[in-house]
């Protein structure tokens, strides 16, 4: 049996952000039905959450970790997608880690989170963002998941009673950044030469190093004096230092994170990366404009704020060009994911890892679409303002999917998941629906019944924020 590294798609490839307390299990699943080819990432997982010090068994303590967020291993059915995501500053406990986990999950890829912001900020103090500041120790951490990852395979290959001389695939090891950093909101300025030149040395760093995949959030990182929120929105987004770096780094993959918001937008990039890839075939005798070298492209909250448009992203990943029926894609997965969430809330106590409220997460994202698309599809029936009281208009390139019959059949789709769900639910407040009636406001706040009024308003201002 031999051990090759994970080996790049020549295909286009999206990938769902990290995203603290949504990209869990449960959000991932109903991400996998409505977009089987979308990258997955997990949750950025602290070293110190997953590997303490302070437990006197720290790999059975990982393991039990591991098996709440991701199931047990004989369950374990995301290793084809799945990238998990890692926040430390120590290559001997980072190393140790990831040499355990992998021993007992399988995944895509492990990422070393070099682009969260400042403690200050709401992130991380030594880790993150600051370590775009400190590239030898980002080498070393990329040398230390990259050993682990060698060993990790290298007993699995030892011990492995598999025929044949199948091959065991090692994850990539890729980093996730910014594009720079700013140590205070008042030191920021438009990105220069030499912003672009630190960059390029931090890339070329961790590539030596044994990185083969670099993921650039394209806005620089303030580390204090900013919030998390705005440290996303305020600084700008500059895709061009991207597409610098993946021009001068050929043999790295590289993703484009920032400033993805709808599907138009992104159909545009992904045709440039088509024409690159079409360029360099030595077959191809066309002349054309030149593409892009950017390999992947990722987004966060577009896809928490418009979930159902992971539909066209997967028409879009395999180039359907129209040929799915959205309605019935996201009908039948809103069933799936119900009865999957179903089946986790009748777990007996000892053996639940999902709460209610990351259970029904997905579903109110879900309703918050359709509310939106359903008032969309209202306004342009009454030919009136899309400007609604406290609630946002919805972008020209946001237009739905669905017909406005689809939205509403949808609407009892999920509406009867609701209802399903409550039978579960220990708070015991059912909400009675009208029979025939469209009410999204009534279906959005019945989740109140579920997980309770303080979480249901917070999944709202969330949502206001993404």
């Amino acid at each position: 049996m031999t051990t090759t590294t994970t080996t790049t798609s020549q295909h286009a490839e999206f990938h769902i952000a990290p995203m603290q307390c949504y990209t869990n299990s449960p959000t991932r699943h109903l991400f996998h039905l409505l977009s089987p080819s979308c990258v997955k990432w997990t949750e950025m997982e602290k070293i110190n959450d997953l590997f303490p010090k302070s437990e006197s068994e720290p790999e059975q303590y990982l393991f039990q970790a591991l098996e709440k967020r991701l199931g047990p291993p004989q369950d374990y059915n995301e290793a084809s997608h799945l990238v998990l995501q890692v926040g430390s500053n120590d290559p001997v406990r980072l190393q140790s880690c990831i040499e355990h986990a992998t021993q007992r999950y399988s995944f895509r890829e492990i990422n070393i989170n070099c682009g969260c912001p400042s403690i200050e900020s709401g992130g991380a103090a030594t880790y993150g963002a600051s370590l775009m500041k400190d590239a030898s120790l980002t080498a070393r951490l990329v040398e230390s998941t990259r050993n682990a990852l060698v060993t990790s395979s290298s007993s699995s290959s030892s011990s492995s009673t598999t025929k044949g001389g199948d091959a065991i695939l090692v994850p990539d090891v890729s980093v996730k950044c910014r594009i720079g950093t700013f140590d205070h909101v008042d030191e920021m300025h438009p990105l220069n030469e030499a912003d672009f030149d630190d960059l390029r040395k931090y890339v070329a760093t961790i590539q030596s190093a044994g990185a083969n995949h670099v993921i650039l959030h394209a806005r620089p990182a303030v580390l204090s004096g900013l919030s998390p929120v705005k440290n996303r929105i305020v600084p700008h987004v500059n895709h061009e230092f991207v597409e610098r770096i993946a021009a001068e780094f050929p043999d790295m993959k590289v993703t484009l994170n920032g400033g993805i918001h709808h599907l138009s937008q992104l159909e545009s990039l992904q045709n440039k990366g088509r024409r690159r890839r079409r360029l360099d075939d030595d077959d191809y005798s066309g002349t054309e404009a030149e593409g892009s070298r950017i390999s992947s492209h990722m987004a966060g909250r577009w896809c928490l704020r418009r979930p159902l448009d992971l539909i066209g992203i997967e028409a879009l990943l395999l180039q359907q060009n129209g040929e799915n029926d959205t309605h019935m894609v996201a009908k039948k997965a809103i069933e799936k994911y119900t009865d999957y969430a179903l089946g986790m809330a009748s777990l007996p106590s000892n053996r639940q890892r999902c709460t209610m409220s990351e259970l029904c997460l997905p579903l109110f994202l879900v309703v918050e679409q359709l509310r939106d698309d359903h008032d969309y599809e209202e306004n342009e029936e009454d030919n009136s303002s899309n400007i609604r009281m406290n609630r946002d208009p919805v972008d020209a390139d946001d237009r739905p999917m669905l017909s406005y019959d689809d939205i509403e059949d949808l609407y009892h789709v999920v509406r009867e998941s609701v209802q399903q769900l409550e039978s579960f639910s220990k708070r015991g407040k059912k909400k009675q629906f009208p029979t025939n009636s469209i009410n999204f406001k009534h279906l959005s706040s019945s989740f109140k019944g579920l997980v309770g009024t303080k979480v249901a308003n917070k999944w709202k201002r969330n949502r206001c924020e993404l």
